[in-house]
C-alpha cells in the first residue's frame, strides 16, 4: 500500500496503536496530518518522520473529547488545503470498573472520545471523499464490539456501536470508492493498558498483541477494502465462538478474562 502523495489523518497517534499507524503509513508514503493533545510529542513525531521518510507532516493539538475539536481539526484542513484521503479514528479511551461505582464524568469523555469524535470527523471529512470518489476511513473498535464486557461495559458499548455504524455507512457506500474498515483488536500491549490498568488480566497476559501488528492489520484491511477485521487467530476464534455459547455464559467468560491475576 503506497501513499502516491495522499493524506491521512490519525487521531491518537502519540502511542500504541495510533503511533504504529503513523509510522507505517509514513514508510509508505502517505503525507499525515496527526490530531492529539501533546502538542510536544506531536512536534517531534512530525519532525522525525518528515526527515526520515521525506513525507509532508501537519499536526494539531486538539483534545477531541470537547465537543468544537473535530470541527476545529476539520477547518485546519481545510485551510491548510489538505484533501484527506484516509481517516483513521483511532483516539479512545476506558474506563475499567464497575458502572455503578464509575465517575460519571470520566464515562461521558469517554463516550464523547470513542463515539462522538469519530462520528463527527467522519461526518466532516466524508462529503469530501464522496466528492472526490475517493478515501477511506478507519474506525477502531475491538472484540468487544462483539462481547458485551462487564466491568468494562461502557467501553465494549461504544465499540459496538462503532462497529454498527461502521457496516451501515458500508452499505451506502457500496456504490462508490469510499471504503470502510472497522478494525478490531483484542487484547494490545499499549499505554492504554496501563492507563487502564489492564495489563494484569487473565487476557492481556494469555492473549495480547504487539500495536505494530495490529496497526499493520489495519492497513492491509484499507488495502483490501476490508470492512471488518480482527487480527490474531486467538481473537479470530474468539469471536467465531462466542455466537454458539448461551448470552449469560458469555458475559460471564468475559468478566472472568478480565479479572486481574
Amino acid at each position: 500500500m503506497r501513499g502516491n502523495n495522499q493524506t491521512a489523518l490519525i487521531t491518537g497517534p502519540t502511542s500504541g496503536i495510533g503511533e504504529e499507524f503513523a509510522k507505517q503509513l509514513a514508510a509508505a508514503g502517505y503525507n499525515l496530518v496527526l490530531v492529539a493533545r501533546n502538542e510536544g510529542k506531536l512536534a517531534s513525531m512530525c519532525k522525525q518522520l518528515a526527515e526520515e521518510f521525506g513525507i509532508k507532516t501537519q499536526f494539531i493539538v486538539a483534545d477531541l473529547a470537547e465537543s468544537d475539536a473535530p470541527e476545529m481539526a476539520f477547518q485546519k484542513t481545510t485551510a491548510l488545503g489538505i484533501q484527506v484521503d484516509v481517516l483513521i479514528n483511532n483516539a479512545g479511551i476506558d474506563v475499567y470498573a464497575p458502572f455503578g461505582e464509575s465517575d460519571w464524568q470520566e464515562i461521558q469523555r469517554l463516550i464523547n472520545l470513542n463515539v462522538n469524535a469519530s462520528l463527527r470527523l467522519t461526518h466532516l471529512f466524508l462529503p469530501g471523499m464522496i466528492q472526490h470518489d475517493h478515501g477511506h476511513i478507519l474506525n477502531l473498535g475491538s472484540i468487544g464490539s462483539f462481547i458485551p464486557g462487564p466491568n468494562n461495559s461502557v467501553y465494549a458499548a461504544t465499540k459496538a456501536f462503532l462497529l454498527s455504524f461502521s457496516r451501515g455507512i458500508a452499505e451506502e457506500l457500496r456504490e462508490t470508492n469510499v471504503g470502510v474498515t472497522c478494525l478490531c483488536p483484542g487484547a494490545v500491549r499499549t499505554a492504554f493498558a496501563d492507563k487502564s490498568d489492564l495489563n494484569g488480566t487473565i487476557l492481556f497476559h494469555y492473549a495480547s498483541s504487539a500495536p505494530e501488528d495490529v496497526a499493520a492489520a489495519g492497513i492491509r484491511a484499507i488495502q483490501h477494502n476490508k470492512l471488518v477485521c480482527v487480527p490474531g487467530l486467538i481473537n479470530q476464534l474468539i469471536v467465531f465462538f462466542y455466537r454458539f455459547v448461551p448470552g449469560r455464559w458469555v458475559t460471564r467468560i468475559s468478566k472472568w478474562a478480565m479479572v486481574r491475576r
